[in-house]
């Protein structure tokens, strides 16, 4: 099995409307030479897996800059003014999503599950009177 592949390797990969998802916290640890390979492969119109945008310099915040990406499914998007102007205009589809409520649709999509029961977001005097109630999160991002 081959273990590493080339820039040219994975830029053959990429397709229009596919769905990325990129790794890091507030651009520490994003792969920048991976964003540098679909920035240079011109593909757009992707949907965005990522805890945040970073900012329109760093990490997957280039790829918003670009306007590469069509729907995003994240937890913070704070720290990157243009995401939340494209947003605002219509230009962006986002889906702020709980970190942990992210992490767990990531991991039961990975295992094949059609969605995750949580209690995420229901006030806590909500959940002292419905004890039996949780939210259904689907794994769809």
């Amino acid at each position: 099995m081959k273990k590493m592949i080339t820039a040219q390797d994975i830029a053959g990969l990429l397709r229009d409307d596919m769905t990325i998802m990129i790794g890091g916290f507030m651009a520490t640890g994003a792969p920048e030479g991976l964003i540098d390979i679909i920035l240079e492969s011109g593909v757009k119109n992707l949907t965005l897996i990522s805890t945040d945008t970073g900012t329109p310099e760093t990490g997957s915040g280039r790829l918003i800059r670009a306007k590469r990406i069509r729907k995003l499914f994240a937890s913070h998007i704070g720290t990157n003014p243009e995401t939340g102007a494209l947003m605002n205009s219509g230009e962006l589809e986002v889906e702020l999503v709980p970190q942990g409520t992210l992490a767990e649709r990531i991991r039961a999509g990975g295992a094949g599950l059609g969605g995750v029961l949580t209690p995420t977001g229901l006030a806590p005097w909500w959940r002292k009177a419905n004890k039996s109630s949780i939210l259904m999160a689907k794994t769809s991002c």
